[in-house]
């Protein structure tokens, strides 16, 4: 039997073409010509653009209709899905729109299909979720979330949502992931708008276990209306450093935050980046890309298509290169930021335990496994 590659994240992007939020940073990451229409037979009406994509793609014009339903997007994941485990083996399957939680079918889909990982991580707005949903998904042992927030008020949120009564919908939907015992990450993006008040989210969540908010800045061209000013900075400093025993319960590893302020600071990443040896970044049409947070870096193909091409890439570690620091990621950390630290030995693995998935089974040993690889290649230098 042929060796699969080895990773511990699948960063697959479900239905990404549709969003119950219009965040100020994230305007370009969703066309705008995509919106969640549908016909009176329950297809969704899909903009021209999206039609001839598919219809040019020999293979995706077998799986999914041009006037597709949901139900039709998540048979079509399946595929994909099937397509990639068969060259790849990882721990976690992450899935993320868009927001999934717009469509009923989708506990369903995540009940068909969480027993072939470790772990299933939910990334949401968490708008559209509910008790029920929430407690059906703790039922299955191996759902965990991780959502959206940048702060607990309608002003610190604000290039998200900056209405109260969603923002409380979002603290209630927490509160219940909380009380079912699933793990949970808190994604933040820092803006001109929470960074200085940081401390309001770290303040209303600071007793709470299973746990963890990673916070990082805004990127690309919406930092030219929401980036946050020098001040700013060094009173976010002030709280997730000089005041980290305080919140340490509650936050990454310290040596995350120090990385993170003197990229904030200077305005420029200055460290290698081992993020696309352990985490895959895909979509639900089967594209495999260079890595899961930067769409600029090249595609590698798609599993339809390149299936043994990709394997073999990836076989040869000639997805990337660490040292050559691309454009794309010359402002970039985010949560799979911990893994670069733990590959430079700047952080141990109880630190790397401070982050819920990290905690699952056989999660961390498969973490040593691709960085003993990485030096053994002379990828990493031990």
């Amino acid at each position: 039997m042929t060796t699969k590659s080895k990773f511990v994240f699948n960063d697959q992007r479900m239905l990404d073409e549709f969003c119950n939020s219009k965040c100020k940073y994230c305007s370009g990451f969703y066309p705008s010509e995509f919106q969640l229409n549908f016909n009176e037979d329950k297809t969704i009406k899909m903009p021209d653009s999206w039609k001839n994509r598919i219809k040019n793609s020999q293979n995706l014009s077998k799986m999914i209709p041009l006037e597709p339903k949901i139900s039709d997007f998540f048979k079509l994941g399946k595929h994909v899905l099937s397509k990639t485990d068969r060259i790849m083996d990882y721990k976690i399957l992450k899935l993320s729109g868009g927001e999934i939680f717009l469509y009923d079918g989708i506990v369903d889909f995540i009940k068909n299909i969480h027993k072939n990982y470790a772990a299933i991580q939910l990334l949401t707005n968490a708008i559209a979720l509910t008790p029920e949903k929430i407690k059906q998904l703790s039922k299955l042992g191996n759902a965990y979330f991780q959502i959206s927030l940048d702060g607990t008020s309608g002003m610190t949120n604000f290039a998200r949502n900056n209405s109260d009564l969603v923002v409380k919908r979002i603290l209630e939907n927490i509160a219940c992931i909380l009380e079912n015992n699933i793990g949970l990450e808190i994604n933040c993006v820092l803006t001109k708008h929470n960074t200085g008040a940081f401390k309001e989210i770290l303040e209303y969540f600071k007793n709470h276990k299973n746990f963890v908010i990673v916070p990082r800045p805004v990127r690309g061209e919406p930092r030219s209306i929401l980036d946050f000013s020098n001040k700013q900075i060094q009173d976010f400093k002030k709280i997730v450093i000089d005041e980290y025993s305080t919140y340490k319960n509650i936050l990454p590893p310290k040596k995350y935050l120090e990385r993170l302020v003197d990229i904030m600071t200077s305005g420029k990443r200055n460290y290698n980046c081992y993020v696309p040896f352990y985490v895959i970044g895909s979509d639900n049409y089967g594209n495999i890309n260079t890595c899961t947070r930067a769409d600029d870096l090249p595609r590698l193909g798609n599993v339809f298509d390149d299936s043994k091409k990709i394997d073999a890439i990836f076989k040869g570690h000639k997805n990337y290169l660490p040292a050559s620091r691309p454009n794309p990621c010359s402002y970039c950390i985010v949560q799979y930021e911990m893994l670069n630290l733990y590959t430079e030995d700047r952080i141990n693995k109880k630190d790397m335990q401070k982050i819920p998935s990290f905690r699952i089974s056989g999660v961390m040993e498969r973490v040593d496994e691709i960085k003993k690889d990485l030096i053994n290649s002379r990828i990493v230098k031990d």
